[in-house]
């Protein structure tokens, strides 16, 4: 991102442009977010991405008055405070913005269309609270969306009982804030039923929604929280690997994923490799997980340096989702891709769907002839265990096997399955 664009979007700016006034009857404060920002990064490149938000910004800047600036708070949130409207005046300007924000915009020979869920809170004198305490019930509403309200406008009344502690609006407030767990699923050995590692997926424990799973707050996540969430769980991962081995356990690598915006900022690798040796652990305990589609033909030259370094210093790569991408053969070439990870699409059903064991057989000889090892990940039913183990899969991970865990509940987890795979039957390796 260049650095005028980060500075337009760092979240270190005052947040509002003038404090409230000593005379004003009323303030509104109104929030939208980005909801597709996720969508429209996997399709654009980062220029084209950039120029999104500008267009976006001054798009929202077009439809309000000089003296009620659009506030960039992050690439995917904005905030306008607007002084003494009445709230019926305050909702026609916030349905402009909202309306003006969606229009379609000409980016990179394609039409893309912003999807902006929005938060107007409204108060009134005598009892005016903070511009600051607007926001973050703002904030607070906009938090607890749920999925069928997204891309809507939402009016609410300034409510006094709301105010307390700051909710996390971003998964890097989250993360400060010490809200963002790493939980950890097994992945074991279909030839002795032993744990062969861990993959860390991150949980947000948050004040209001309880525990929410990736699939609710990673669509939002911007180019910062992506960073800061993946070293997050670097660190979370670094600290379960020494705690396993305090605690006796067996445990030989932990995998993380990596998305595409990390493994093209620069110095990625050497941040990673710096974590991992000052806490003294060996490169070869961590597995990076990239998905199937970042391969050579895709990935930018950073990419490839970054990928280069770590498999280099003796990180494991995964070649994740496979099956579902288009470079995978070109990627485990030149990438030194260690496992793949068949993707839950193949395996749903593989003890009795002929369709389904034709793809996971050809898929096994592949790796097989390319001397690289399989997971199969999202293994749910002891009869899709029992096929692919009997099929010569290398290591498994699912539901069957268990289900992501807290750190404290991942020792019970191992010394359990310590007992149990003692008592489980050998079977034949491939090959």
């Amino acid at each position: 991102m260049s650095t005028s664009v980060t500075r337009l979007f760092s979240p270190l700016r005052k947040l509002l442009g003038y404090p409230q006034q000593p005379h004003d009857q009323s303030v509104s404060v109104l929030l939208l977010r980005l909801e597709n920002m996720q969508v429209l990064a996997s399709v654009l490149d980062k220029v084209a991405v950039n120029h999104l938000l500008v267009q976006l910004s001054m798009s929202l800047g077009r439809a309000v008055r000089l003296y009620d600036p659009v506030r960039v708070l992050a690439p995917d949130l904005y905030a306008v405070v607007l002084h003494n409207r009445t709230d019926r005046e305050a909702m026609q300007v916030a349905r402009r913005l909202h309306q003006q924000g969606q229009v379609p915009l000409p980016l990179s020979g394609q039409t893309v269309t912003p999807v902006l869920t929005g938060a107007l809170v409204h108060a009134e004198a005598p009892d005016l609270p903070t511009v600051e305490a607007l926001l973050d019930s703002a904030r607070q509403h906009l938090a607890l969306v749920e999925d069928a309200f997204l891309g809507r406008l939402g009016f609410y009344p300034h409510d006094p009982s709301l105010a307390g502690a700051r909710l996390a609006a971003t998964v890097t407030d989250a993360i400060e804030a010490d809200q963002v767990q790493a939980w950890f699923q097994p992945q074991v050995c279909c030839h002795s039923g032993r744990v062969t590692g861990f993959e860390a997926l991150a949980r947000w424990q948050h004040p209001q929604r309880g525990l929410l799973m990736p699939g609710a707050f990673m669509p939002h996540m911007s180019e910062a929280d992506h960073n800061n969430l993946t070293m997050c769980m670097v660190s979370q991962s670094v600290a379960a690997l020494k705690t396993w081995d305090k605690a006796g356990f067996n445990v030989p690598t932990v995998s993380i994923n990596i998305s595409s915006c990390e493994l093209s900022d620069r110095g990625f690798a050497d941040c990673l490799l710096w974590e991992l040796d000052r806490h003294d652990i060996p490169p070869a305990r961590l597995v990076v997980e990239v998905l199937e589609s970042v391969g050579p033909v895709t990935s930018n030259a950073e990419t490839r340096t970054n990928l280069a370094k770590l498999s280099k210093a003796g990180c494991r790569i995964d070649l994740d989702d496979f099956g579902t991408g288009y470079a995978s053969l070109d990627a485990i070439r030149q990438f030194g891709i260690h496992r793949i990870k068949i993707d839950r699409s193949f395996v749903v059903g593989c003890d009795h769907d002929e369709g389904q064991q034709r793809m996971i057989l050809a898929i096994l000889a592949l790796t097989e002839r390319l001397g690289i090892s399989a997971l199969a990940e999202g293994v749910e039913t002891r009869e899709e265990h029992s096929f692919l183990a009997q099929m010569g899969c290398d290591e498994l991970q699912g539901y069957a096997i268990g289900r992501p865990m807290p750190l404290d509940l991942s020792l019970d987890f191992l010394a359990e399955n310590a007992r149990q795979a003692a008592r489980l039957p050998g079977l034949i390796r491939r090959g």
